[in-house]
C-alpha cells in the first residue's frame, strides 16, 4: 500500500533500543534536493572555484613582481638619466663633442677601478680638505650652477686628495685648465680643477690625503684657487655639506 511517508530504522550493532525517524515524502524528497544541491555545489567549488582562486593568487604574486620589477626598472632609468648627465657635464668641461666616441665617456674606467680594486677602497665618501684656505665661491645649483666650491689660496699650494681612489681623469681641459677626477667606493667622484701642476697620472690609485696637483690659476680662471666638485650617484653634491672642515666656513 503507498504511503505518503518515508521511515528510517537505525538497528544498533549492540543490543539495544531501534530508534526510527518518520518524514513525510514531501519532507523527504526536499531534504534529498537541497543535500543534492550542497554536493553538487560543493563539487562545482572544487572543480572551478578553487582553481580559479589559485590562479588570481598566482595573477596577484605577479603582478607584486611585475610592480617590484618596474620599480628596479625606474630607479635604475633614473640612475642612467642621472650619469648621462653627469657624463654631459664632464664633456662640457673637456671641451669635447657631445657626440664624440667613448674618449669622453670615462664611466667604463670608473667600473674598471671598482673591479680591480675588489672593494678595498680605503674610504668612500670624500672626508678631508683638499686645499688650505677660504672658500671665494660657494656651491650653486639652476641656471647660475656652480656645482663646486672655489678655494683661494696662492699657486703651488698643494692640493691632496679628499678621500682614497682610482684616478679617472688627469689632463687639461678648456674651463678648469688642469684638471683631476677621482672615482672612490660608493660611486662617489670629486673634482679638482684650475690646478698648476699635475702629479698623478690616470688609473693611479691614491691614498687620502696623498698630494694629487698643485694650487693654481689655469683655465677660465680670475686668480689662484681650486674648483672643488663632489658627485655621487650622478649629482652634485654641496662639499661645505660633506667636508667637515669646510661646514663652518664662510
Amino acid at each position: 500500500m503507498k504511503t505518503d511517508k518515508v521511515t528510517f530504522i537505525y538497528v544498533p550493532r549492540k543490543q539495544g533500543r531501534q530508534k526510527t525517524l518518520t518524514l513525510h515524502h514531501r519532507l523527504y524528497t526536499f531534504i534529498k534536493i537541497v543535500f543534492s544541491t550542497c554536493l553538487l555545489l560543493l563539487i562545482l567549488s572544487f572543480a572551478i572555484l578553487i582553481p580559479r582562486a589559485n590562479k588570481y593568487v598566482d595573477y596577484k604574486d605577479k603582478i607584486n613582481t611585475y610592480k617590484t620589477q618596474e620599480a628596479q626598472l625606474r630607479q635604475l632609468l633614473e640612475d642612467v638619466n642621472e650619469m648621462k648627465q653627469f657624463n654631459t657635464y664632464m664633456r662640457e668641461l673637456l671641451g669635447l663633442e657631445l657626440t664624440s666616441g667613448s674618449s669622453a665617456d670615462y664611466s667604463a674606467l670608473i667600473e674598471a677601478s671598482k673591479e680591480q680594486d675588489n672593494g678595498q677602497f680605503l674610504s668612500g665618501q670624500p672626508e678631508i680638505a683638499p686645499a688650505q684656505g677660504l672658500i671665494t665661491k660657494k656651491f650653486m645649483s639652476g641656471p647660475r650652477k656652480h656645482y663646486g666650491i672655489d678655494i683661494g689660496g696662492k699657486i703651488g699650494d698643494p692640493v691632496l686628495a679628499s678621500a682614497a681612489g682610482m684616478v679617472v681623469f688627469a689632463g687639461w681641459t678648456p674651463e678648469l685648465g688642469n684638471m683631476v677626477v677621482i672615482s672612490h667606493a660608493d660611486d662617489y667622484i670629486s673634482v679638482y680643477g684650475h690646478n698648476d701642476r699635475l702629479n698623478v697620472q690616470e688609473r693611479q690609485r691614491v691614498k687620502k690625503g696623498e698630494l694629487i696637483a698643485l694650487l693654481g690659476e689655469t683655465g677660465y680662471s680670475m686668480g689662484p684657487h681650486l674648483h672643488f666638485e663632489i658627485w655621487h650617484h650622478g649629482l652634485a653634491l654641496d662639499p661645505q655639506t660633506v667636508i667637515p672642515e669646510y661646514k663652518n666656513k664662510n
